[in-house]
């Protein structure tokens, strides 16, 4: 073996194990249970509108009783909307992916020999559908709901849950009834029944959603309540179906409190949603009494809010025998934390069915913690508030930077045009410094209670980091006019805080203003856009420095062990599992190879760069595929339906992230930044003394970093769901 070839044998073996390493940690540091026990019958009780914080503030001691011994989280609602009404929420659960829904008609639900319209549903749903119906309700509004999910990028199949029952020998059946009107008309508000609804719109025996469930009530809302002896007398009746099961029961009285919200004010409404608790407190207890607790399994959830609220919702997993701690699952990677299509694979999971390959969500895993359910509550309530408060953080973080960074490519040029004295120039760099250091601050900021500050006072917190790091950058530059250590001080800060982050379980950005949160992004893992956009930007321009600073073959060298770190920071599957990241960013990097050695852009350089990347993707993706299967990030359940369902998988990805790209693209006050730099550089270019060529003859490995630069930026806008927020 040659001395030349030694180092890259042992580079190679480093991060093979940096890589593997890991992988092989992770599947044991969840902690989750690694073979639940399998439910005799799964009990679902849907809370429309619960979160943790009403467990807080209202005395609720049958719900306390059960959750006590349950798996707790926040529950995200999504559908294919970032938060569901009743009629995609309940359709999502019966789906196991997101679901659209059709607004107005989507809760007629009817028993076969029930009346609308001058007909009975069962000759109704068969004029619609063609089909003679056997169950004992139908969704009449089935072939709009199957229409308007088919123009969906998710490829959904509706009904996929009690196919997926029936199919292993088990019923599904539910029972609730939110109908209200305060007007003259019929009101048909039970969406609960699209839970059980097969694949063909046709809900089983052993339910009930009829108006018998209801007594009139003049002070509840639309003057109607559930009658708790009928619903746990159905209860009953679906609970003696032979073999294993799933039954929903709503406590519609919550839902008709949310309708009625617009309707009164604000103190009316609080009495009513009190009431309603309270109602339902004793509905909880009285269902309870029908379950055994140690055969079978109970669901705790609130699937959707109000309209316009933005919380997470309440959901709970109490297994046979109980087990106190949090809930996770491979689609949220954190304790804490479930997804609305989650949902559907708990409910399989928990009676030892195998999840359909169509269902997009995990089933949800305990993570066991002894701690006290009053502790377990605040928790999840704290994570709520910080979710939330990220998202207020967000826009004026952004403006900080953005503007921030317009003003100071104003001054910097007028500086440079009408020749400003050195102080000013001093100065603009150090602001220059300081705006760009705002974006590692809004990280490093996560180490302190920002919640407790405010807005203000948490945009002042930012605001202050970042004027401390360009002042100790400054002092890295002290006693050279033109030194570069400031700026890439600055940078490497950048880097650090985002990989150090990101290998130690993304505790900072969970929440960041420039990281994700659990009620404003579908991914609560790895790499955010924001984060990705940060570290290939930081890790191009590092890589250009330490080519041009360390000597010969060493400079070049460093500088793709610096883009090497930063593609196995993206890709490994416990760490960054940035599918796009690596798509966008391996190309990047053999940008840099080729630049940085003179070599010409050629057919050959672009398809090693092609198969570069493929290589990274087909590696990063057998980790993710060697892990077990409820751990496995977004790549790993890409590649594993893609196996099972061929491309369909893929194309309905591109299409999903194409128009959110779009959407971001075109709302975002990032995008403002791009005519900012574009103006920079023109006018490097085309001002008379051409500062530009200047720039480049002091720094001559500064075009590699920029192209790489221009390519990760390029394709991760095009290859993530941020669009022009990442370039």
């Amino acid at each position: 073996m040659t001395s030349s070839a030694r180092p890259r044998l042992v580079a190679l073996a480093l991060l093979l194990v940096l890589a593997v390493v890991p992988v092989l940690a992770g599947a044991t540091e969840v902690g989750a249970d690694p073979s639940p026990p399998v439910a005799r019958k799964v009990l679902v009780i849907s809370v429309p509108g619960v979160t943790w914080a009403d467990l807080q503030d209202h005395d609720l001691p049958a719900l306390r009783a059960v959750l006590a011994d349950s798996a707790l989280a926040g529950l995200a609602p999504r559908s294919t909307r970032p938060r569901s009404g009743p009629g995609d929420a309940y359709l999502t659960l019966s789906a196991g992916s997101r679901a659209a829904t059709v607004a107005g008609v989507d809760g007629q639900v009817l028993g076969l020999e029930e009346e609308a319209s001058g007909s009975v549903a069962g000759d109704i749903f068969r004029r619609r559908t063609g089909e003679a119906a056997d169950g004992a309700a139908v969704a009449l509004a089935w072939p709009g709901l199957e229409r308007a999910n088919a123009r969906q990028p998710y490829g959904t199949e509706l009904g996929a849950l009690a196919d997926a029952l029936g199919d292993g020998g088990a019923s599904i059946a539910a029972i609730g009834n939110a109908d209200g009107l305060d007007t003259v008309g019929e009101s048909y508000e039970r969406q609960v029944g699209l839970a059980a609804a097969d694949g063909r719109g046709v809900v089983g025996g052993g339910g009930a959603l009829d108006p018998e469930l209801l007594v009139e009530d003049p002070s509840w809302p639309f003057g109607v309540r559930l009658d708790p002896k009928a619903v746990v007398g159905e209860l009953d009746r679906a609970w003696a179906t032979p073999g294993p099961g799933v039954v929903v029961v709503e406590a519609s009285d919550l839902a008709r409190a949310l309708r009625y919200r617009p309707l009164v004010d604000d103190e009316r409404y609080q009495r009513m949603w009190a009431d309603a608790l309270t109602a339902t407190d004793d509905l909880v207890g009285r269902l309870l009494a029908s379950v055994d607790l140690e055969r079978d399994a109970v669901v705790v959830v609130a699937p959707y809010l109000q309209a316009g609220d933005r919380d997470l919702t309440a959901v709970a997993l109490r297994p046979p025998g109980g087990a106190p701690g949090y809930l996770r699952s491979a689609s949220t990677q954190r304790a804490g934390f479930l997804t609305l299509v989650d949902l559907a694979p708990t409910f399989l999971d928990q009676l030892g069915i195998s999840r359909p390959e169509s269902m997009e969500g995990r089933p949800g895993l305990v993570v066991r913690d002894p701690a006290p359910l009053e502790r377990r509550i605040d928790h999840l309530v704290e994570l709520n508030r910080s979710s939330r408060f990220r998202e207020h953080l967000l826009t004026p973080t952004s403006l900080l930077a953005v503007v921030g960074g317009a003003l100071v490519v104003a001054a910097a040029i007028a500086a440079h045009a009408n020749a400003w004295s050195g102080r000013a120039r001093r100065a603009i760099g150090v602001a220059a410094r300081v705006v760009l250091a705002v974006l590692p601050a809004s990280y490093l900021a996560r180490l302190l209670p920002l919640e407790d500050l405010g807005e203000a006072g948490a945009l002042a917190t930012i605001a202050g980091l970042a004027v401390a790091v360009g002042a100790v950058a400054s002092v890295a530059g002290r006693g050279r006019p033109r030194s570069r250590r400031p700026l890439i001080v600055v940078l490497a800060l950048m880097a650090l805080v985002l990989v150090i982050d990101v290998v130690t379980g993304s505790h900072l950005s969970l929440s960041a203003a420039f990281g994700y949160s659990a009620t404003g992004n579908s991914r609560l893992y790895g790499i955010s856009n924001y984060s990705y956009a940060q570290l290939a930007a930081a890790t191009c321009l590092l890589a250009a420095w330490l080519a041009l600073v360390v000597p010969g073959r060493r400079g070049v060298g460093a500088a793709m062990a610096a883009m090497g770190t930063t593609i196995l920071v993206l890709g490994v599957p416990v760490w960054g599992s940035d599918v796009g990241g690596v798509l966008a960013f391996t190309p990047a990097a053999a940008t840099f190879w080729f630049a940085v050695r003179g070599t010409r852009i050629r057919v050959r350089t672009l398809a090693v760069g092609a198969g570069a990347t493929a290589v990274a993707i087909a590696v990063f993706g057998a980790l993710d595929l060697a892990r077990p299967v409820d751990d496995r990030g977004h790549l790993g359940r890409l590649l594993e339906r893609i196996g099972d369902e061929g491309l369909d998988p893929l194309t309905s990805v591109v299409h999903r992230k194409l128009v959110a790209n779009l959407e971001v693209s075109t709302g975002s006050v990032w995008v403002l930044a791009i005519p900012v730099g574009l103006l920079l550089w023109w006018f490097l270019r085309q001002h008379p003394d051409r500062p530009l060529a200047r720039i480049v003859a002091g720094f001559p490995t500064l075009p590699a970093g920029l192209r790489a630069l221009l390519v990760a930026a390029v394709l991760g806008s095009l290859l993530n769901d941020s669009g022009a927020i990442i370039g």
